[in-house]
């Protein structure tokens, strides 16, 4: 029997009660993840599969959705991937991982994509490889591509939000935002309670300049989930940047100054301080926030060349030398 196959039958359940809650882009739902891979892999110390999932896991709360600091997280990351592999080198799962994690953890842009691909190779219908790579190719430009893998993984797993709204974010990063509004909602049917997923569709409304709906998409969520916190940057950063371009500057320097004052005792992506200073069009600041963004090793700026919240800084020089420093294509 393969190693990526469980043995024990209680093991495959709780690594696909793992997978369902990982698919719902919480901070609550990844931690219950974790524990559910952990216990699968108690049950069955050599399943391959459940190891990829915990791997997949951490890589998430640290990386697209930084509800955990990098150092937190990654290095569980990088060894449960690592693991998974050394269990069964022929699993997609386990490929697609440690692609995710270096993509975010390294800017190892080369091996994400090798792994990725090999991931693809061995298993076509894996819908978790064809949304890691869809996301890879993304922030390399190549949007063509990548609206095909995200495609191909919502015909493989339709039911999963995270999934599903991955094609809101390539329609958002090439500006059909009416499609980037309808993929989300999409999304947000199958889990109205994902925050990232609402406030996802609130920016899509911003950038379409419909701000009253961005801002109601955002009173939709609850005030603990966007509140500013550690757990919290990505939602609480991009209601300051929703407030800065919906002509709400005291909010949006409000969102800022709480961000630094958390960042005193808590790790702070300092990318979602910088959205914020873009918004209001404050280039001088946001640059400097970037640079200490820079400094951390944020894994958010894998996507500084396609988010939309720097379309008002691409012409400046210090926005290309970032990129260059990073490894990201200039966008087109």
């Amino acid at each position: 029997m393969a190693k990526s196959s469980a043995t024990n039958p209680e093991a495959y359940q709780l690594y696909l009660k793992g997978r369902y809650h990982a698919n719902q882009t919480t901070a609550a739902g990844l931690k219950k993840s974790i524990e559910y891979f952990e216990q699968a892999i108690d049950k069955d110390p050599g399943y391959a599969l459940a190891y990829a999932g915990l791997a997949d896991s951490y890589s998430s709360l640290a990386g697209q959705w930084q509800y955990l600091a990098p150092s937190d997280s990654f290095p569980k990351a990088k060894a449960a991937a690592m693991k998974s592999l050394e269990l069964d080198d022929t699993l997609a799962e386990a490929h697609a991982a440690l692609a995710y994690a270096v993509f975010f953890a390294d800017w190892d842009w080369p091996s994400a994509e090798r792994e990725f691909k090999r991931a693809i190779e061995l298993n076509p219908n894996s819908a978790l490889s064809h949304r890691g790579y869809a996301i890879y190719l993304e922030t390399r430009g190549r949007f063509n591509e990548s609206t095909a893998e995200a495609q191909r993984a919502q015909e493989l797993d339709p039911l999963s939000p995270e999934i599903v709204s991955e094609l809101g974010f390539i329609y958002l990063d090439t500006r059909r935002y009416d499609e980037s509004i309808a993929q989300f909602q999409k999304a947000l049917d199958l889990y109205p309670n994902a925050a990232v997923i609402r406030a996802s569709l609130a920016w899509a409304y911003a950038m379409n300049r419909m701000y009253p709906q961005a801002l109601a998409e955002y009173d939709k969520i609850a005030d603990q989930d966007k509140a500013v916190g550690a757990e919290n940057v990505v939602v609480a950063g991009g209601l300051g940047w929703v407030y800065a371009v919906s002509g709400r500057r005291a909010d949006a320097l409000k969102i800022a100054q709480e961000f630094r004052d958390l960042s005193s005792h808590a790790y702070v992506d300092f990318y979602a301080v910088a959205e914020i200073y873009a918004g209001l069009g404050d280039k001088d600041e946001a640059f400097r926030l970037l640079e200490k963004a820079y400094q951390q090793h944020s894994p958010t700026l894998s996507f500084l060349g396609i988010d939309w919240f720097w379309y008002g800084m691409r012409s400046d020089p210090r926005y290309t030398d970032l990129l260059r420093r990073i490894g990201l294509p200039q966008p087109n």
